[in-house]
């Protein structure tokens, strides 16, 4: 069973001649199982990108580690860590406009040799990825004229593209229209029920009620909660960790099985 391990993780940007820098996150450890969908959330500025980045091998903790599969995540070959962990980031401007196919099959990077040009069988992961998120018509346009939602998608799609076993996702469904944060959650809960790991940071609580099996609030640079949504998503720990009262209500949600759980 993969295992992703987050042990007594600390993080602090390196200070600059006499400033000393305030730790971003500070002993945060939890462990995450094949095919299992966690939601980070907390207030902007709370660290969960910073967390994603951690897990993911992009920063190096002040203290405390990352294992996968009980090997730390440092251990790692670029390349052999990206065949394993795909990585959305929040924010992702083009360099080039190229066309969609071509942004896609940037995710198979981890699977071809260097100096290597992408086969038939990169191109077919990469038109198979646009395919489960029924962007298939979008394989011929250019990235850069794509609306936000068109794009986000289409980012996402890289990430199935890469194959790897855990998708580390910061904010997957901003942009999204309800149909759109619909379709991407159910794609990502079906990766998941094929043994994928799923890990997401979200301001949407409905989103994280429906999909997560998990929530990890972070807050005050620690983890405040970890539990399934039903126990810390109430108006209480919410309180705690944005700093406004909540209350409950009901309002139409596009996620299905978000009033039930």
């Amino acid at each position: 069973m993969k295992l992703l391990e987050a042990r007594n993780l600390s993080f602090a940007w390196a200070a600059r001649g006499s400033m000393t820098r305030e730790p971003i996150l500070d002993d945060i450890s939890f462990r995450i199982g094949e095919g299992k969908k966690l939601a980070i959330l907390g207030a902007n500025g709370a660290g969960k990108t910073t967390l994603l980045s951690l897990l993911g091998g992009r920063l190096a903790p002040k203290t405390g580690e990352v294992l996968l599969d009980g090997g730390s995540v440092r251990g790692f070959s670029p390349r052999a860590l990206a065949r394993k962990v795909a990585f959305l980031p929040q924010i992702e401007r083009l360099s080039f406009n190229y066309k969609v196919l071509e942004f896609v099959l940037m995710g198979r990077a981890p699977h071809i040799e260097a100096l290597a040009q992408p086969d038939a069988g990169d191109e077919a992961a990469a038109l198979g990825a646009l395919a489960e998120l029924g962007l298939e018509s979008l394989a011929g346009r250019r990235a850069g004229e794509l609306s936000g939602g068109e794009y986000q998608l289409v980012r996402i799609a890289r990430c199935l593209a890469q194959e790897a076993e855990i998708l580390l996702l910061d904010e997957p469904t901003s942009l999204l229209d309800p149909a759109n944060a619909q379709r991407v959650a159910r794609e990502l809960a079906s990766l998941a029920s094929k043994g994928k790991t799923i890990i997401f940071t979200t301001h949407d609580m409905a989103l994280a009620r429906s999909l997560a099996d998990t929530i990890l609030m972070i807050g005050q640079r620690r983890l405040l909660r970890m539990g399934p949504p039903s126990e810390v998503l109430t108006p209480e720990f919410l309180e705690e960790a944005f700093g406004v009262e909540f209350g409950i209500g009901q309002v139409p949600t596009a996620y299905p099985s978000a009033a039930s759980r």
